[in-house]
């Protein structure tokens, strides 16, 4: 298990180390997820992250799943409790990322051997996070923390240790993220707009392919 853990893991790392970007799908009704999301990876955006806090949201990841093909990640956000790891598995999402740090939640999702973004802030959080086994540290809220000066710092400190910011993050911001040392970038709202309430999908389109460029960067 540990062996193949470590795979899936290495694997989702590398991943993120070419896309570079997660966009993060949260909304009352996820009628326009599909659309949305067609949009996003056809601008190279292919990581997808659906917040739990969406109702139906592991029926939304399983269409994404389907519209987008194997090329794409449909994971799974927001979760926070070993039930919620359970129905993740059984729904095949391709990873899980939490916004806290619960030992129960990533030894669960480690049962699966299903890669988990763990969620922490301070220095001794993202240690004992890290010291876990998850794919990559979530550093959330990374905007209130202090942005990327306070990633560079927590970098400096655990430079094993993969980040991936979020929270608060701004378009503009995520240039400076990875130049700090993220793995990858959370990005939500200033991203997705009114598109996941049936608005503009092609200024969607704009956003994602400029922010797909500034990743590309650091690809």
């Amino acid at each position: 298990m540990r062996t193949v853990l470590r795979k899936h893991n290495n694997r989702f790392r590398e991943r993120l180390a070419t896309g570079r970007v997660v966009a993060i799908l949260r909304a009352d009704d996820p009628s326009w997820f599909a659309d949305a999301g067609q949009v996003l990876y056809e601008a190279g955006l292919g990581v997808l992250e659906v917040d739990l806090t969406t109702p139906g949201a592991l029926d939304a990841i399983g269409v994404l799943q389907a519209e987008l093909g194997q090329d794409a990640l449909i994971g799974a956000g927001g979760v926070r409790t070993v039930a919620a790891v359970d129905r993740c598995a059984a729904a095949g999402v391709d990873f899980v990322a939490t916004t806290v740090f619960s030992p129960d939640v990533l030894w669960r999702a480690q049962e699966y051997a299903l890669p988990i973004v763990c969620g922490a802030l301070t220095p001794t959080e993202v240690d004992a996070a890290w010291r876990y086994g998850p794919a990559a540290v979530k550093l959330h809220p990374a905007a209130t923390a202090g942005g990327a000066r306070y990633l560079e710092e927590v970098q400096a400190a655990l430079p094993e240790v993969p980040l991936v910011p979020a929270g608060g993050v701004e378009l503009s911001d995520v240039d400076a993220y990875l130049a700090a040392g993220a793995l990858a970038v959370g990005v939500g709202s200033p991203l997705l707009g009114d598109a996941l309430d049936g608005g503009r999908l092609d200024e969607l389109g704009k956003r994602a392919s400029r922010l797909a460029a500034t990743a590309d960067r650091y690809a």
